[in-house]
C-alpha cells in the first residue's frame, strides 16, 4: 500500500510525495501506518480524535493534532533545536484520507500556516 502526502505552507512551500507503507499495525483503539522517507523512518498514528506523526532520523519531531487544541512540538535536525505548539485548526479523517490545517506557533507568534493531507490509506 502507498500513501501520499502533500502540504503547502504560507511560505509558498508546496510538497508532495508517495509513500511505500512497509508495515501496518491495528490496535482496538488505533492504527499505525510505518514508512521511509527522504529524512528516515516516519509514523502516522490514527486514533482516538487525533492524529500524530513521528518521524526519526535525520529529522526527529513528534507532532499532535487534536482539533482547537494547543499541543508541544520538538523539531530536532543536526545542528538545530526548536521547540513550538500546534493549534489543529481542522482536522477531518475520512474515505482514506487525512486533512489537517494547523499553525507552527514560536512563543504567542504564528510562524507558519500549513494544510497537509494523507490520502491512499486503507480504512
Amino acid at each position: 500500500m502507498d500513501i501520499r502526502i502533500r502540504s503547502i505552507d504560507t511560505h509558498g512551500q508546496d510538497y508532495e510525495k508517495k509513500f511505500e507503507v512497509f508495515r501496518t499495525v491495528e490496535l482496538k483503539d488505533r492504527k499505525e501506518y510505518h514508512y521511509n522517507d527522504e529524512n528516515g523512518r516516519s509514523r502516522i498514528v490514527r486514533g482516538n480524535g487525533c492524529v500524530e506523526i513521528f518521524r526519526q532520523g535525520s529529522v526527529n519531531s513528534r507532532q499532535v493534532f487534536r482539533l482547537h487544541e494547543r499541543t508541544a512540538f520538538i523539531y530536532i535536525a543536526e545542528g538545530f533545536r526548536g521547540e513550538y505548539e500546534i493549534f489543529t485548526k481542522k482536522l477531518d479523517i475520512n474515505n482514506g484520507k487525512i486533512f489537517i490545517e494547523y499553525d507552527i506557533i514560536y512563543g504567542n507568534e504564528i510562524i507558519n500556516s500549513i494544510g497537509l493531507e494523507i490520502s491512499h490509506f486503507k480504512e
